[in-house]
């Protein structure tokens, strides 16, 4: 009798499984492959077009474990996931080791662990437990607002420390979308508003390091496209890849056949820099791809959670989409010229296996929510 019951569960869950959501990221996910191994292959050969089909692989199991389980039963254990983020984010601090000048990756043997990636869906679980159950009739004043910095200013702190401003950014980004969406209270919010945009004079010429001094700067000028100015004064990253973006045209230039690209001038080209490749070597047609499988994703996010019978099913489906579009906006934008440097990358996309993985069971716990609590 139980068997047949948990037959029929079984059986209602999967005709409210979101296979679009999965058609979309898999899609992505192989356009990764292919311009990740273009990127790569001149250097490193299939090293890491290998790695990634691991990850992949993993963050595939990783969306239908989480996909299946109750995402009911992540409040409940808000606490413990909340110090277990805190003790991962510590632990990089302690026993990391420093690549690219940030000490925010775990080694083991030939992989690399980035605890920040798991660390978003983290906090996003824990702040959307926060607002739902802590906070039920919204945000109210300085005693609610203090609350919400708190819970997400802990490990942001542990993540600058690295560091890693742009996944610090991706935190912040993601605590003012769901606060404003729930019922705030606007005095408090707008007085820190004012009062760090007030400090941010003093952060730029005391506390940012010369490198992200320098990318401001060069940020400022490309707003100009002065694009001589940036390979003269240490922007040549983002002067290389306006030069290749230009280049693609309407259809680009083949695949693997991006000179930028494949004669290295294009900075981290599998991680930052993968969408410069991908405009390179398929064109405006093949950006436009991109930008329409990141707009269905969202779409697909932001559908769940309006349907979503609970608070605590809204607000992760919220967070996730913050989460997903400050990544896609600033990537783009930052290869661009017209976004600052920060190292985000692009989600589904760029190399990294954290990421990946990360990204595969957020968007699992979102068609979780989509599975018990959509409304018929």
């Amino acid at each position: 009798m139980k068997n047949r019951q948990s037959y029929i569960l079984l059986k209602k869950q999967l005709k409210k499984f979101d296979f679009s959501m999965l058609l979309a990221i898999m899609i992505l996910s192989a356009i990764s492959m292919i311009f990740v191994y273009s990127a790569t292959k001149q250097k490193w050969g299939n090293t890491f077009l290998i790695k990634e089909i691991v990850w992949i692989s993993v963050g595939f199991i990783m969306f239908l474990i989480t996909s299946f389980i109750n995402y009911k039963n992540y409040a409940k254990f808000s606490k413990i996931i909340y110090a277990l983020n805190i003790l991962l984010l510590l632990s990089v601090l302690i026993l990391g080791r420093v690549i690219n000048g940030a000490k925010s990756w775990i080694v083991f043997g030939p992989f690399q662990i980035q605890p920040a990636e798991f660390a978003k869906v983290m906090i996003l679980l824990t702040f959307a437990e926060l607002l739902s159950n802590g906070m039920p009739n919204g945000v109210r004043g300085w005693k609610g607002i203090t609350k919400c910095i708190l819970h997400v200013a802990i490990p942001v702190l542990l993540i600058l420390k690295q560091p890693d401003f742009g996944t610090a950014m991706v935190f912040v980004f993601m605590m003012l979308v769901l606060i404003f969406l729930h019922d705030v209270h606007l005095g408090p919010v707008i007085f820190s508003a004012v009062s760090a945009f007030l400090m941010m004079p003093i952060t730029y010429f005391f506390i940012l390091k010369p490198y992200q001094k320098t990318r401001i700067d060069m940020f400022l000028n490309h707003l100009f496209l002065n694009i001589d100015y940036g390979f003269k004064e240490g922007g040549w990253q983002v002067a290389n890849s306006i030069i290749a973006i230009g280049s693609g045209g309407l259809t680009g230039k083949g695949v693997f056949h991006g000179t930028q690209n494949q004669l290295r001038f294009i900075p981290e080209p599998q991680t930052d820099f993968i969408f410069t490749v991908i405009l390179e070597e398929a064109g405006f047609v093949g950006g436009l791809l991109v930008v329409l499988l990141f707009s269905w994703l969202l779409y697909r996010i932001i559908s769940i959670g309006m349907r979503s019978e609970d608070k605590f099913g809204q607000f992760i489906c919220y967070g996730a989409a913050a989460i997903i579009f400050i990544h896609t906006a600033v990537n783009m934008g930052m290869i661009m010229g017209i976004m600052p440097v920060t190292g985000i990358p692009l989600m589904f996309l760029s190399y990294g296996g954290s990421a990946f993985v990360a990204g595969f069971t957020m968007l699992g716990i979102i068609n979780s929510i989509g599975m018990n609590s959509v409304k018929n």
